[in-house]
């Protein structure tokens, strides 16, 4: 009998292969689940899932975490949420617990020696609650955790050493739903919609109000714009009124001067009684032209906008009446402005206004016959401004001078031209000459004043170039301009720019020196 194990040894062994037998069918499972169809029939199973979560009623935390893998798994595929919730329903009626996750919670806040356990059991949480699309049922499932006290438990536990356990503790803080702060944000914007509603009330007074003054101002602009449109329409009847004695009347007015100039040699006299006939704007209403004893009268009738009628005149023994204008209370002829040949100095006067001369000299001047007896020509000789020469031959040297500038071609640049004529003109030297210096390095002929200054004008290569071109074409080089004839020639010379700064050097190397020695 000394061989035959002992009853409590027997025990042992059975309870040990009993906790094997359970870990083992876990991994069996586990295997079975990796692939699609044995997954497929574990879901399709009434009471696998079932079996499943009651496994967690085992001492052995690594055992606990694998179940708790498996179950997150089943969880993220399409309709394993369910499935997982019904298994823990199932499991509370089995074990008689209160609240549902009650054994679960237990075993996460005792547990805490066992990272891996409490790393699985997070990250299944973490899918059970934030899963679900619903806002409700997830703020219902987060309740249920909170209920339990796993809030507080996280907020101890969010300094743990293992990094895991922290990244998990955080995604469930991160993704909770603050139900107090929606509540007030629900608060905070029902008061803003009934704000919203106020000001759009508001607004919509105010646009009515805006829509009634712009109706008013649109009326007001109406009435406005209708009466700008009958004063245009007076004005333009004053105008037409005005145009009609201004125009005409002032053209038949000068023929019938002339033509009593022509007859008779002397000024018309006024027409008597036509002060009678002013109208309010100062001007006659009418005007009349008389031929012989009373010829037919010419005016404007009173639709035009005169009113009253002018008498006629009566006439003159032996002569024809000419046409006058009538300004206030006497006649007044308008006289031509006479045009000269040359300028004359100019009175510092202001000249009379028409109605200011009654009574003056100028109402008795007579102007033709003072022209006839005044030799104009030596008057304006005698009294003409100064720099001015003979008009015609004034003409002439502007012809001449026109003709000399349109014969001469340049190619230079206006400005550069006139610049180099001026420099050319100070040396008093001709281009054959100032070229001959340069190859020479004669600045006993160039000063080096004017080479300074010349270095200013070497030819560009655009210069150049149109001055070749001008060359090779044939062209007679008698119709360039002097400075493009010199352009033309200094161009010519060989290595110009090193001879210039060689002359300039040389001509001021006694100055530097002297500068240079202390």
């Amino acid at each position: 009998y000394g061989t035959l194990p002992s009853r409590r040894a027997l025990k042992n062994s059975r309870l040990v292969s009993q906790k094997d037998d359970v870990h083992l069918c876990i991994m069996c499972l586990r295997a079975i689940m990796n692939y699609q169809y044995g997954f497929n029939l574990v879901m399709s199973h009434p009471h696998a899932v079932n079996e499943i979560a009651l496994s967690l009623n085992n001492k052995n935390p690594r055992m606990k975490a694998l179940v708790l893998e498996l179950l997150a798994a089943v969880c993220l595929v399409r309709g394993g949420h369910e499935i997982i919730l019904a298994a823990f329903d199932n499991f509370k009626e089995v074990c008689k617990e209160k609240h549902r996750f009650e054994r679960l919670m237990e075993y996460f806040r005792n547990e805490d020696s066992s990272i891996d356990f409490m790393v699985a059991c997070m990250q299944f949480i973490n899918i059970v609650v934030h899963s679900v699309e619903d806002m409700n049922f997830r703020v219902h499932l987060q309740y249920e955790f909170t209920k339990l006290g796993l809030e507080e438990f996280l907020q101890k536990s969010r300094h743990t050493e293992s990094e895991k356990l922290q990244v998990q503790i955080q995604a469930y803080l991160d993704n909770v739903f603050d139900v107090g702060g929606l509540l007030e944000d629900a608060e905070t914007k029902n008061v803003a919609l009934e704000k919203v509603e106020e000001l759009e009330e508001h607004l919509s007074h105010l646009t009515e109000k805006l829509l009634d003054l712009e109706n008013e101002n649109m009326m007001r602009v109406a009435e406005l714009e209708k009466q700008l449109l009958q004063r245009e329409k007076e004005l333009e009847v004053v105008k037409v009124s005005r145009g009609l004695w201004g125009g005409c009347g002032e053209r038949m007015i000068k023929e019938k001067d002339e033509a009593f100039r022509r007859r008779y040699g002397s000024e018309p006299p006024p027409v008597p009684g036509a002060e009678r006939g002013v109208s309010k704007w100062g001007v006659p209403q009418c005007w009349a032209a008389l031929e012989g004893g009373g010829g037919p009268r010419i005016g404007v009738s009173p639709s035009r906008g005169f009113t009253g009628k002018c008498p006629p005149a009566p006439p003159l023994p032996g002569a024809s009446p000419s046409i006058a204008l009538t300004v206030g209370l006497s006649a007044i002829r308008i006289k031509k402005p006479i045009k000269t040949k040359f300028r004359l100095p100019v009175f510092n006067w202001t000249a009379l206004k028409p109605n200011q001369i009654s009574g003056t000299v100028f109402s008795e001047l007579d102007d033709e016959r003072v022209l006839e007896d005044l030799d104009l020509e030596r008057f304006e000789e005698l009294f003409k401004t100064k720099a001015q020469g003979p008009a015609l031959d004034l003409v002439c040297a502007k012809s001449k001078a026109a003709q000399k500038v349109a014969a001469k071609v340049t190619l230079l640049e206006a400005n550069r031209a006139k610049n180099l004529a001026i420099t050319l003109r100070k040396a008093g030297r001709g281009a054959d000459e100032i070229c001959r210096a340069i190859h020479t390095f004669d600045l006993a002929t160039l000063p080096v004043d004017f080479v300074e200054c010349l270095m200013r004008f070497l030819p560009t290569e655009a210069e150049a170039k149109a001055l070749r071109q001008y060359e090779r074409e044939r062209k007679p080089l008698e119709e360039l301009a002097d400075e493009d004839r010199f352009m033309l020639q200094f161009s010519k010379v060989e290595r110009l720019p090193q001879r210039m700064a060689i002359m300039a050097f040389l001509g001021n190397f006694a100055e530097n020196i002297q500068m240079l020695t202390p």
